[in-house]
């Protein structure tokens, strides 16, 4: 038995190293299919190195800032007292009018934030805008916005039964945002 067994794997032995040896033969292919298959890299293109200094994006920052600002619109300073009209109203900037309950003013931000957060819990918008004064840094706690100025009034009317407060609306100003405390 142990004979046979090492005659199959001396017989398997050569039958693999023939295999080594003659099958890449077979499939190497011909001189012409390899000239075919080879490829050309074509040569790199010109590239040019610049040297950049900081100075440099500097100036050039500045110039495209310049050429940006020279594109925007000049913003009209519009205090017009618009009066409480149905529909919407546009303003001297073609911006529409939108209106804000300003309910209470704190200097302490927590203050504002907590009465925020009741304005909220009762189902209305409501925001906090830093505002400095010559007396001093306040947090103005406003109810809106809204293009609809007698529905804010109402709204007003029913928070200052509700919470004990005192309204005044406001012109809402989108550049006023700038100033607006997160949340």
């Amino acid at each position: 038995m142990e004979l046979k067994l090492k005659q199959r794997l001396m017989g398997m032995v050569v039958v693999v190293s023939l295999t080594i040896i003659f099958l890449p033969m077979l499939f190497d292919g011909s001189d012409e299919e390899r000239l075919r298959l080879t490829t050309t890299i074509p040569t790199p293109p010109e590239i040019s190195v610049e040297r950049v200094s900081v100075a440099k994006i500097k100036n050039d920052m500045q110039i495209l800032e310049a050429a940006s600002t020279a594109k925007l619109p000049i913003e009209v300073v519009d205090e017009k007292a618009y009066p409480a009209s149905e529909g919407l109203t546009l303003d001297e900037n073609g911006l529409p009018v939108g209106w804000s309950l300003q309910v209470s003013s704190f200097r302490d931000p927590d203050n504002a934030r907590g009465l925020r957060g009741d304005i909220r819990a009762l189902g209305h918008k409501s925001y906090i805008l830093e505002s400095r004064t010559n007396k001093g840094l306040f947090y103005q706690v406003l109810v809106g916005p809204s293009l609809d100025r007698a529905s804010l009034l109402k709204t007003g009317y029913d928070l200052a039964e509700k919470l004990n407060l005192e309204i005044q609306i406001t012109r809402y100003r989108v550049e006023d945002d700038l100033g607006q405390v997160g949340g």
